[in-house]
């Protein structure tokens, strides 16, 4: 038996077989579906659980799975077209108005492929309003963040709460409303947390890599960049010159090691590790009440 996010996988395949006749646009739609499942699909993996957790028992949950992971990809890809900082992904080797095309033919064959599920009407308008309502924060929060409107840790996690909360939180509601009519506000508020999460563990990960993903290279505004800004100590000054521009990128990348150093003397880890221990904490005590079985929570914890 296939693990979940195979299945997932699957269907996406499938459905742009189903809906894209034009062969270079499905040979390219493939690739890019492919390539994602290295991430093995977690948000489509979300929406499973959490209607399995409540009962569901429809096979039609992993096309529902396979909209939401569409939808996302659709998302990813608008994303690294706006940053312009990640190289690795196919779709920054190709034309970007044929990416475009893509990332828009990608958007609405998800919102298809929830339509024509066998789930009831109410839910699936339900279902569908959600997403779409979700999809809206995380453009306002991918707005503020391109505006680089991000000046204190609040506006980050309001941000990041819009942007990365709302999608995880779509995730868990879909899967929650197709089957119950209980616990969506606390399914809500607890995948937002799972999603400030996720997005804090990003942030560690691009600090101190020194590529284009980097995101002190690029000035971007995380919880990490900003600790360091504000660090009033003479020796991290670096940081504000460099964001001002007294300071450019080589001779930034020419201190790298004392750099590397100053960033792990600051403390910076482990702040942003206790705001994510914040998080984690919110995310379980709202797990709790629920009243899950422990096979079910344990699985849902993977997440946090």
């Amino acid at each position: 038996m296939l693990e979940d996010w195979k299945l997932i996988g699957q269907v996406m395949l499938e459905l742009v077989n189903d809906y894209f006749p034009v062969k270079e646009l499905k040979i390219n739609m493939s690739e890019f579906i492919t390539f994602k499942m290295n991430g093995h699909f977690p948000f489509g993996q979300l929406v499973i659980l959490h209607y399995q957790m409540f009962g569901g028992q429809s096979k039609d949950i992993f096309n529902t799975a396979a909209a939401v992971e569409l939808m996302i990809l659709s998302l990813d890809i608008f994303d690294d077209l706006q940053d312009q900082d990640n190289f690795s992904v196919p779709w920054q080797r190709m034309d970007h108005a044929l990416v475009l095309n893509i990332a828009i033919g990608l958007l609405m064959v998800s919102s298809k492929a929830l339509e024509q599920t066998s789930f009831d009407q109410d839910r699936k308008v339900m279902a569908n309003d959600s997403l779409n309502t979700c999809v809206l924060k995380a453009i306002n929060g991918q707005h503020s963040d391109l505006m680089g409107n991000i000046e204190s840790e609040e506006d980050y996690i309001q941000m990041v709460r819009g942007k990365s909360g709302s999608l995880m939180a779509s995730a868990c509601l879909l899967g929650t409303i197709l089957t119950s009519d209980k616990h969506h506000e606390i399914v809500s508020k607890y995948g937002e947390h799972i999603g400030i999460i996720a997005q804090i563990r990003n942030d560690i990960k691009d600090t101190c890599r020194w590529d284009e993903k980097d995101d002190l290279i690029n000035k971007r505004k995380t919880l990490l960049t900003l600790y360091l800004f504000k660090n009033s100590r003479p020796q991290y000054q670096f940081v504000k010159d460099y964001f001002s521009g007294k300071l450019n990128k080589e001779e930034l990348i020419q201190s790298k090691e004392e750099i590397q150093e100053l960033i792990q003397k600051s403390g910076v880890f482990e702040y942003t590790r206790v705001i994510m221990k914040v998080n984690q904490q919110k995310a379980i005590e709202l797990i709790d009440k629920i009243g899950i079985e422990n096979k079910w929570k344990e699985k849902l914890l993977q997440f946090i």
